[in-house]
């Protein structure tokens, strides 16, 4: 069910908004430790921001970036590291502010592109970063390197 959001306005995330970043990325499926979480929420370095979507004074949205250099490209690329919109704020337009957000941010930390993967089962998530203009123009793979491992 969606409910409707008042003004939307987005800003870098502060100390006071962990709680509400780790609730946000359980909707996605993940339990970060609150202790992890605010290591980067409040002392993120020159290559890292999270930005929150807040209406009435509660947070409704996170983007999380992080810069990268490419020494193929002798430039930056900014990743975008988590994209989450608290699920009765959905559809109503928080998605698309907090990724022109994301992009303005990535530009302003010197950034030639920014980047992302999502999951093959997020159909939905799919459709909303190829409508604002993202392209798949690679294969992504990865593999676990534990620290145990071979």
């Amino acid at each position: 069910m969606t409910e409707e959001v008042p003004a939307v306005s987005v800003r870098r995330a502060r100390a006071t908004d962990v709680p509400a970043v780790v609730a946000l990325l359980g909707q996605l499926g993940y339990a970060p430790e609150a202790r992890w979480v605010r290591a980067w929420v409040c002392t993120g370095g020159p290559d890292d921001r999270c930005l929150v979507a807040e209406a009435a004074g509660r947070v409704v949205g996170l983007a999380h970036l992080h810069r990268v250099p490419f020494l193929t490209e002798s430039a930056y690329r900014a990743r975008l590291t988590a994209l989450v919109v608290d699920e009765p704020a959905r559809s109503q337009g928080v998605g698309a502010l907090l990724l022109a957000a994301a992009e303005r941010t990535a530009r302003d930390m010197g950034a030639t592109a920014l980047e992302l993967s999502t999951s093959n089962r997020r159909r939905r998530a799919h459709r909303f970063y190829e409508r604002h203009g993202y392209a798949q123009p690679s294969r992504h793979y990865r593999k676990a390197v534990p620290p145990d491992g071979p």
